[in-house]
């Protein structure tokens, strides 16, 4: 595929979902790859198409808009969204708008390669988001912490902060009992059967981030949990303990349900906190569980 720039009509899109990976952001615009083709395009933050092809005739045309002071960054920090299994960026609704520094909301085809692939694609776009900006933030849902933790497992370029909130840290026990069928075996992509528990999951050799970071846990809060399926208290998919790992700075628990917990109200409330203090209460104390 040749490195010119395609002929090109601006037509919006539907900013890339389970098939589009992006590889770079910036100032809200971003280049994406298709996970089928391989063939990439620059979006702007209208999600506007505004070019395609090969990466370096996408990156071209960035340049030339940052030239023209068409995109711009607005801050000297970042924080960059993760979403879980099966998400979008778009999951993160009203934490995304409540955060005060530059957002930067991901995404990644979570169905379509294993973690180790969509660890090392994060990877390179962490290294090159980490140029542009002093300090570079990343906020977890679900999957997403553990690529976090694979990528900051070696020391970043600026270790920031990161907020993992409702991590599968030790493996999913509801992965465990899902691919124990058949349907699930085959409809659940490489991703989905790499969050189950002990020394096959990927949490197990994930590693330990090297940088301040914390767990926020999802919780009935009646010792219960939300699944009779998952022993102890649970968010409905992850376990209370299995959200817990070592090297935290900061463990905390919000009454909700997996699929809603990253915004939450207290939830986003402990992320303001820690990603500014590096902790999730006003008098720096650990929260109870």
């Amino acid at each position: 595929m040749q490195d010119t720039p395609r002929f090109n009509i601006p037509l919006p899109t539907l900013g890339g979902k389970q098939l589009w990976q992006d590889t770079y952001l910036y100032g809200g615009w971003r280049i994406q790859r298709h996970t089928l083709t391989g063939h990439c395009r620059l979006l702007d933050r209208g999600g506007y198409r505004r070019g395609w092809g090969t990466e370096a005739a996408c990156e071209a045309i960035l340049v030339e808009a940052r030239t023209a002071g068409k995109v711009t960054l607005s801050s000297t920090r970042v924080c960059i969204l993760l979403h879980g299994y099966l998400r979008s960026k778009d999951s993160f609704g009203a934490l995304t708008t409540s955060l005060r520094d530059a957002v930067y909301d991901l995404n990644y085809p979570s169905t379509r390669a294993p973690l180790e692939e969509l660890a090392a694609d994060f990877a390179a776009l962490f290294a090159r988001v980490s140029t542009d900006f002093e300090e570079v933030n990343i906020v977890t849902h679900s999957m997403g912490g553990l690529i976090a933790r694979k990528v900051l497992a070696t020391a970043p370029p600026k270790p920031g902060r990161l907020v993992m909130i409702a991590p599968p840290n030790q493996g999913a026990k509801m992965a465990d009992l899902l691919l124990d069928s058949w349907p699930s075996e085959y409809l659940a992509g490489p991703a989905g059967k790499q969050l189950v528990t002990g020394a096959a999951g990927f949490a197990k050799s994930a590693g330990v981030p090297q940088c301040e970071f914390g767990v926020i846990a999802g919780i009935r809060g009646d010792g219960g949990g939300w699944n009779p399926a998952i022993p102890g208290d649970d968010d409905g998919l992850v376990g209370l303990d299995d959200a817990r790992m070592e090297g935290m700075r900061a463990f905390g628990t919000v009454k909700a349900m997996h699929t809603f917990i990253m915004n939450h109200t207290e939830t986003i409330a402990m992320v303001l906190r820690f990603l500014d203090a590096g902790c999730f209460t006003a008098d720096g104390t650990k929260p109870k569980d």
